[in-house]
């Protein structure tokens, strides 16, 4: 069975934000990665995901985003899986079944 992940927090949020401000309930799984964790992945979204579980390995990200591609529907930047991570940021994916949040917060690259 899938894991669930609602949403995926990376570093601080931005100050002032606070997740119930972006509508997180307490319900929702929440997975947070340290800014320090993303720093070494070189906030590398592909290698967070794997990190955060989203996904069993890059390779299967490269795959998807090879297939988001050819579709053409996905004109919007923001829904490249393949990328690194410069600004915050509160973006929906769905991806085949998954569907979650991706919250970047505050770090320096």
């Amino acid at each position: 069975m899938m894991k669930r992940i609602d949403n995926i927090v990376i570093g601080e949020l931005v100050e002032g934000v606070t997740l119930e401000m972006l509508g997180v309930c307490d319900d929702e799984v929440t997975i947070h990665i340290s800014e320090d964790d993303a720093r070494e992945a070189n906030f590398f979204l592909p290698r967070l995901l794997v990190d955060a579980g989203v996904f069993t390995n890059t390779s299967e990200v490269r795959r998807i985003q090879k297939d988001r591609t050819k579709m053409g529907r996905l004109s919007d930047d923001e829904r490249i899986l393949w990328r690194e991570l410069k600004d915050p940021e509160l973006t929906k994916f769905k991806v085949g079944k998954k569907l979650f949040w991706l919250i970047a917060g505050e770090f320096t690259v």
